[in-house]
């Protein structure tokens, strides 16, 4: 997991990075004395590392203590209190069906197919937007 933040983060330009992780309160800890095992190239800036925001799901954190839940929620976050961090676990359910046939394929066939499958998945979710307002209003 820390090489993948890490060398994800080597290329960003963002400065506001939140990760959604079901065990961040255990993950981010000595984070930054793990990163510095890895390569040099891969280090982010102290200001930056600092900036990180970490969170837990809206549905794991009722499995964390009170401490957690409290320090690690999205509620207790600026802009992110309606966000439950699951969406990531939805479309795994929605991809997983998928990895029987992609295993076999080529890298490019294979990232064309699950581009092709996420970019259907927000699709379907755009598409229920205006279903989910209608509801809203009815109800």
């Amino acid at each position: 997991m820390d090489f993948l933040a890490l060398y994800t983060l080597m290329f960003s330009t963002l400065t506001f990075i939140a990760f959604s992780y079901d065990i961040a309160c255990q993950w981010h800890r000595n984070l930054n004395t793990r990163m510095q095992r890895l390569p040099q190239e891969m280090w982010i800036a102290p200001d930056l590392f600092q900036a990180l925001l970490f969170f837990i799901p809206k549905l794991h954190i009722y499995a964390h203590g009170p401490k957690c839940q409290y320090k690690y929620s999205f509620n207790y976050q600026k802009w992110s209190a309606r966000t439950d961090g699951e969406d990531p676990e939805r479309f795994w359910a929605h991809i997983n069906p998928a990895s029987l046939s992609t295993r076999e394929m080529s890298p490019g066939a294979r990232f064309d197919t699950l581009d092709s499958h996420a970019a259907h998945w927000n699709w379907r979710k755009i598409v229920k937007f205006g279903l989910s307002v209608f509801m809203t209003r009815v109800s």
